[in-house]
């Protein structure tokens, strides 16, 4: 069952886009019937009905939003739609299109209604006389520019790197061989940007009637994937556009993109007549558009596992996901020994710090994260299933393939170490005059340690705890919350700390403190339900996954 605030925004949307059509067939209708001289009337007076209409529905909507994220769907509707994508896809794919043709209906919907209010205050005005209504007219069609201007979408990347087949030979030469492998359409550019993921996207461009077919790199992936396991990689990418499933998920992700910045550019400028005529709608629309994207991600992942094992082969394309897959544990990795706050300025080599950390932890830790990703479950609320659901597509129940992370061959790796370089020198850049602003807060932490002296005071001692948290003094922070605990048992934040701690030693007894201090302090339950739910799922915890749904909906009630 849809919950109240759907059912409001659907009517209220619904009956402003009826009335709209109704305007506009009833003044074709006049034309048609050579009845002139009443079709501006008409439209005046539908245009002062459909304006007011949108101006009360953004009130409603600025009363009701809460701006709560609630981490899971409560109402049944995605369950069904995830059963739809995988049972009938065809019927999934017709209601996605007439899904991302909403937003060209809104906004012809939108000018039509300006056009005819101001038809209507020009009448009004041509009747009484009045000057005040036209410059209400001239301010409504100021508005409509403001909104079209908004529409017009021109995205930029900062920390990008375009390159070219002149400069990097090897990296194109893996690519051209994905493409030719697999009749994939032409791509218009690569980038090559932070981070472990590659990514295929439809960039939309103008007002959307434009875009270009761009292949996102992360220079992370570059630098601990080989030349095979990377062409792996890039074929599941390119599977998002030439498969028909998989295609049909660009176009959710093109209206997102384009909405989402237009929610970005109207809340950053904070215009009262953007906040009006296009705030409501796009956050409306971006959350439609998520749900369906959500529900139809898994199978289109699995699909494009698929492909890639068949042009590469399952052990290729396994090899390269569980490198991923290590590599983003690492980044999570809570005892990470390097802490680049610590220095005085952005270091210039960041990429080869990072890299020498991971393979200085690989030693160490590689076992542990190769259980961990094997242990690892999904719901049907995460865009990707598990690493073992995925291999279990692909005929692998059982990953047993020995992992290398330097098996590139030295021309490739030539290429990869320039562009690191390249990467280093942009990414150090780009911090130089932000670095003062983001260490600021490490050596506030770092000063609260060191000026410390035991006292009775909680919340200097929950200070305390927090800022050698923050330096990964586990041990020492765990000690301070149980101090405060002995003072005060029913201290929340203290007990939530420790559960998290626990949690982050791979200790279940976590679990329960957190959801104590949840039930103690009721602004804790969705960072408490967020903690757990990703804890159990990580460990293969499908149980404590369902319980918490059910503990977290009881104290919604």
């Amino acid at each position: 069952m849809k919950n109240k605030r759907d059912i409001i925004f659907n009517t209220a949307l619904g009956m402003i886009f009826f009335t709209c059509i109704t305007s506009i067939v009833i003044s074709v209708g006049m034309a048609l019937t050579k009845n002139f001289n009443e079709i501006f009337s008409v439209l005046a007076k539908f245009g002062f009905i459909e304006f007011a209409m949108i101006i009360l529905t953004a009130i409603i909507w600025f009363i009701t939003d809460d701006s709560i994220d609630i981490p899971f769907y409560s109402d049944g509707q995605f369950e069904k739609l995830v059963l739809l994508s995988k049972n009938d896809p065809q019927k999934m794919r017709k209601k996605i299109k007439i899904l991302c043709k909403y937003e060209k209906i809104y906004i012809a919907v939108l000018t039509v209604t300006v056009i005819s209010t101001v038809i209507g205050l020009i009448m009004i005005q041509y009747k009484n006389e009045s000057l005040h209504l036209g410059v209400v007219a001239v301010a409504l069609v100021g508005s409509l520019f403001i909104v079209l201007k908004t529409m017009y979408i021109k995205l930029q990347y900062e920390n990008e790197v375009t390159i070219n087949r002149k400069e990097h030979p090897a990296l194109f030469e893996i690519i051209d061989d994905a493409i030719e492998l697999t009749k994939a359409p032409k791509l218009d550019e690569v980038c090559i940007v932070e981070g472990s993921n590659a990514a295929v996207a439809l960039i939309p461009d103008g007002f959307g009637f434009n875009g270009k077919h761009v292949l996102e790199i992360g220079i992370q992936i570059l630098k601990i994937l080989n030349e095979q396991e990377l062409k792996s990689i890039i074929i599941h990418e390119l599977a998002h556009i030439y498969n028909d499933d998989t295609n049909i998920s660009s176009k959710i992700s093109r209206c997102l993109i384009r909405w989402s910045t237009i929610i970005d550019k109207v809340e950053e400028k904070e215009n009262i007549i953007q906040d009006i005529l296009l705030l409501p709608f796009a956050k409306i629309y971006v959350e439609k558009l998520e749900t369906y994207l959500n529900a139809v991600s898994q199978p289109r992942e699995i699909e494009a596992d698929k492909e890639a094992a068949l042009y590469t082969s399952a052990e290729v394309y396994a090899k390269a996901s569980v490198k991923l897959e290590i590599f983003d544990l690492f980044k999570k990795n809570p005892y990470c020994k390097v802490e680049l706050r610590a220095q005085e300025e952005p270091p210039k080599n960041y990429l080869n710090i990072m890299f020498d950390d991971f393979n200085n932890e690989i030693i160490e830790r590689k076992s542990q994260w190769l259980n961990q990703i094997k242990k690892r479950i999904s719901s049907i609320y995460d865009t990707h299933p598990s690493f073992s659901e995925r291999m279990s597509a692909l005929g692998i129940d059982d990953f047993n393939y020995e992992i290398e992370f330097e098996d590139q061959n030295e021309i490739y790796k030539k290429e990869i170490d320039n562009l690191i370089d390249i990467k280093n020198k942009q990414w150090y850049e780009s911090w130089c005059d932000e670095w003062e602003e983001f260490t600021k807060e490490y050596k506030l932490q770092l000063d609260i340690i060191k000026n410390y002296e035991e006292t009775d005071d909680i919340e200097k001692s929950m200070e305390y705890g927090f800022a050698l948290e923050e330096t990964r003094e586990y041990d020492k922070s765990m000690q301070v919350y149980e101090n405060i605990l002995s003072k005060d048992e029913n201290c929340a934040i203290a007990m939530y700390r420790i559960g998290q701690i626990l949690l982050i030693k791979n200790d279940n007894n976590g679990i329960e403190l957190i959801k104590k201090a949840a039930d103690l302090d009721d602004d804790l339950i969705i960072s408490a339900m967020d903690i757990i739910i990703e804890y159990s799922m990580d460990n293969g915890m499908e149980d404590e996954v369902d319980e918490v749904y059910e503990w977290f909906s009881e104290k919604l009630k």
